[in-house]
């Protein structure tokens, strides 16, 4: 698949959001305001006291009567909320085993239906990449430009897979330091990842800390599932298999490719049921065939609560 298939894609999903009544304002597209600054809504004035911040000081109301009187600002958080779009962006999930269906267009297509439906209703979109590393980090800005050069960036990302494989495993523990350090701010976190490494080994995951950050932040979990990775056309015979992260391979029967396939399914199941109970983080398993319908009964399930 080339990036303008992709950029096209999400051109349909762009044209497919509907306003749910028309306009009444003279406004329409994106527009930014002519003011700059730190973007916080101002609730009033009042004068400084010792021990307040600096920063909050109005300078400009404050010259005619310093250094007797000072006033300050009282400012608001802005009222959008911040999504920050958290992908896993390691091996496994940009290996591709077709062309036409796999794990990283499905990463693709979920950044397209989330990121343009935020920007949609004016909530500033971000992107965090990682792998065992940092990968990429864009800061949640406002407009669909926004989520079509995340794509461009994923895309870019993909290719240079595809010709030059790194092998990179994800550690979660790399995102989550990130996000505790840099996320000052209520953020609406959509986790993406296929948590082959979790599956692998469950008790890796860190729920303390993902704990820490839920109690701050709206988190979900989307996980990436591609079944045709387990399809096998016979039952008889013997298959190499080969873990995506770490190039180990090892040979099993062909008829043990589907039991693992239903081990794979029971840990996706167990660890939802952890993260819902001891964090209170939502998830949904998404296939490249089931996830636009899904994806929608995922998301309504959670507004309905």
């Amino acid at each position: 698949m080339e990036v303008e298939e992709v950029f096209a894609r999400f051109r349909d999903i762009k044209h497919s959001i509907k306003a749910k009544k028309k306009a009444t304002s003279i406004h329409y597209g994106e527009h930014k305001s002519a003011f700059k600054g730190a973007g916080y809504d101002i609730v009033g004035v009042d004068e400084w006291r010792q021990g307040q911040p600096l920063k909050d000081i109005a300078w400009s109301l404050s010259l005619k009567t310093y250094p007797r009187r000072l006033f300050r600002i009282e400012r608001m958080e802005p009222k959008e909320l911040r999504t920050l779009l958290v992908v896993d962006l390691s091996y496994s999930t940009l290996f591709q085993l077709s062309r036409e269906s796999n794990k990283a267009i499905l990463l693709l297509e979920l950044i397209g239906n989330i990121g343009l439906t935020r920007a949609n209703i004016r909530d500033p979109v971000g992107l965090l990449g990682f792998s065992d590393r940092i990968e990429l980090f864009m800061k949640p800005r406002l407009g669909s430009p926004q989520v079509f050069h995340m794509a461009q960036k994923i895309f870019e990302k993909l290719e240079l897979e595809r010709e030059f494989p790194s092998r990179r495993r994800a550690d979660f523990s790399i995102a989550l330091d990130f996000m505790m350090a840099r996320l000052k701010t209520g953020h609406s976190v959509v986790l993406i990842s296929d948590l082959v490494d979790f599956v692998n080994d469950p008790d890796a995951i860190d729920y303390k800390r993902l704990r820490t950050l839920a109690a701050k932040h709206d988190m979900m979990l989307l996980i990436l599932d591609d079944p045709d990775e387990y399809e096998v056309r016979s039952r008889l015979g013997y298959i190499r298999i080969s873990d995506m992260e770490t190039g180990r391979q090892t040979v099993i029967s062909a008829r043990k490719a589907g039991a693992i396939r239903r081990q794979i399914e029971e840990a996706h199941a167990d660890i939802q049921y952890r993260l819902k109970r001891q964090c209170g983080i939502d998830s949904a398993v998404l296939t490249p065939q089931n996830h636009a319908d899904e994806l929608a009964k995922f998301l309504v399930s959670r507004m309905s609560r």
